[in-house]
């Protein structure tokens, strides 16, 4: 396990990692840096990481280096240091590929990870690419980790990833609607993300089940569940 954690980054994505990290792993130091030392050393200084002077500081002073930047802010930054032969540099950056990365970090070596925002709550699944075992072990700290086969489905599974903020819009929608009925706002928000959750722990629960049995019995239990599935299908809702 690296126990010297670097993060280049410190926009939301970094705040996340290092609220969880904190919470999961408090044995860990985590560093803190920025291709702008200053909001690197706003940042550390708010969420309670140790922010460095620069990105070559951060990458010398640690084993395992999390690149928490945007898209086109990966290359350059990563140009601009040098890595160590025995480094490992893990990128959550979305549409770089792993071979400009690797190029980028070399000698280090590169990998891709995907968290997501609930990183904070000690319960994202990240998927990484390629497998290793350093990576694995301080992401599985965070929650299920999902070591990918190839980059294409590391991509794909990337998309799935996106449905955590489709869910939040379903469930902000529902509650609005709910509200619109006349239910109590706090009633309404805790009715929809009980049942959201219920709805989960279910599937959950039975994993040799298959989806199309679980929901045929959740709609023949009670008539509101068909009836809605009904207006689904005929507007083409699941199917756009």
């Amino acid at each position: 396990m690296h126990e010297q954690i670097g993060i280049i980054g410190s926009g939301h994505l970094a705040g996340f990692l290092v609220e969880g990290l904190r919470k999961a792993a408090p044995d860990l130091r985590l560093l803190l840096a920025d291709p702008d030392p200053e909001r690197a050393e706003g940042s550390g200084s708010q969420w309670g990481a140790h922010a460095l002077p620069g990105c070559q500081a951060l990458a010398d002073a640690s084993d395992l280096v999390i690149l928490a930047l945007l898209p086109e802010a990966v290359v350059p930054a990563c140009e601009a240091v040098v890595f160590r032969p025995e480094q490992v540099v893990a990128s959550a950056a979305a549409n770089v590929p792993l071979a400009r990365i690797a190029a980028a970090v070399a000698p280090a070596s590169a990998v891709r990870v995907m968290p997501i925002s609930s990183a904070a709550l000690i319960a994202t699944p990240t998927l990484v690419y390629p497998f290793h075992p350093g990576v694995c072990a301080l992401f599985s700290r965070l929650g299920q980790v999902h070591a990918m086969p190839d980059e294409a489905s590391f991509v794909s599974a990337s998309v799935v990833t996106a449905f955590h903020g489709w869910i939040a819009t379903l469930v902000a929608d529902t509650v609005a609607w709910a509200t619109r009925a006349g239910i109590p706002g706090a009633t309404a928000r805790n009715l929809v993300l009980e049942t959201v959750r219920s709805a989960v722990d279910t599937v959950l629960a039975q994993p040799d089940r298959q989806f199309a049995d679980l929901l045929h019995e959740s709609a023949a239990s009670v008539g509101i569940p068909a009836q809605g599935l009904e207006v689904l299908q005929e507007r083409r809702g699941p199917a756009t």
